[in-house]
């Protein structure tokens, strides 16, 4: 999964976005310090957690229904799945979601 600079709206391109994105990033670290060395800023500005396949859930500013939202993307066997979470503390449990499930020994 690669993020597009097309449709991920980059944090740094306004202070809000940013601050939101480093709050998500603390909080993801909070509760998974051992994240810190796998943490990633994509080229688009989201936050990459690469997994083991090689592919990554990404957490991102996209614009949906007319405004921008931080949605997070996973894997899925059709390719991603797009979640869009109203908070940036269900952002972080989405993503720490996904991140359990897809590091679960199958």
């Amino acid at each position: 999964m690669s993020s597009s600079g097309s449709i991920l709206a980059h944090p740094a391109s306004g202070g809000t976005a940013h601050a939101e994105r480093e709050t998500i990033r603390a909080l993801l670290l909070e509760h998974r310090p051992d994240l810190e060395r796998r943490l990633l800023v994509g080229p688009s500005g989201a936050l990459l957690l690469p997994l083991p396949t090689g592919r990554s859930v990404e957490i991102g500013r996209m614009r949906r229904r007319g405004e921008a939202r931080w949605v997070v993307v996973t894997p899925s066997a059709d390719g991603a799945m797009l979640r869009e979470p109203r908070t940036l503390g269900a952002v972080v449990r989405t993503a720490l979601g996904a991140l359990q499930e897809a590091e679960a020994p199958r």
